[in-house]
């Protein structure tokens, strides 16, 4: 569970970062395809269209970091699809690792281990959401 605090650091930060939405797009994917190049296969060819998808993806989460649950059925769909493509928990950690490298490139000395922390937890929330609905998913056929 994420403090008040630790929700506003994310929210704070993320206004800074999406001044340079198109860096933030470029330092991620560098940093994801670097990690795993198989994820490849989950972008768009357009780099356009990739940084507009992350953008407004992590948008949507950032403003409702404190609450997600009127976003969870997009996560639980996003769990689903993904997992289709085989995508799993090592992945989404993956994706969230590239995320934090991304904004600590781009923001620097403002990105401090407070931030970084309070980003993990926010993307631990996402991650937890979505493997807890590939958990009960067999339950609800």
């Amino acid at each position: 569970m994420m403090t008040p605090q630790q929700c506003q650091l994310v929210k704070r930060s993320f206004r800074i970062a999406e001044t340079q939405r198109i860096q933030l797009a470029g330092c991620f994917m560098a940093e994801l395809f670097a990690r795993d190049p198989a994820l490849w296969r989950l972008f768009s060819s357009n780099p356009a269209l990739r940084g507009d998808k992350l953008h407004h993806a992590v948008a949507g989460i950032v403003a409702l970091v404190d609450r997600l649950h009127p976003i969870v059925p997009v996560l639980e769909w996003l769990a689903f699809h993904g997992a289709a493509l085989g995508i799993g928990e090592r992945h989404h950690v993956i994706i969230a690792d590239a995320l934090l490298s991304a904004l600590e490139s781009l923001l620097g000395d403002s990105f401090t281990p407070a931030h970084r922390q309070s980003w993990w937890l926010a993307c631990r929330q996402v991650i937890d959401v979505m493997l807890h609905a590939l958990e009960a998913e067999p339950l609800a056929a």
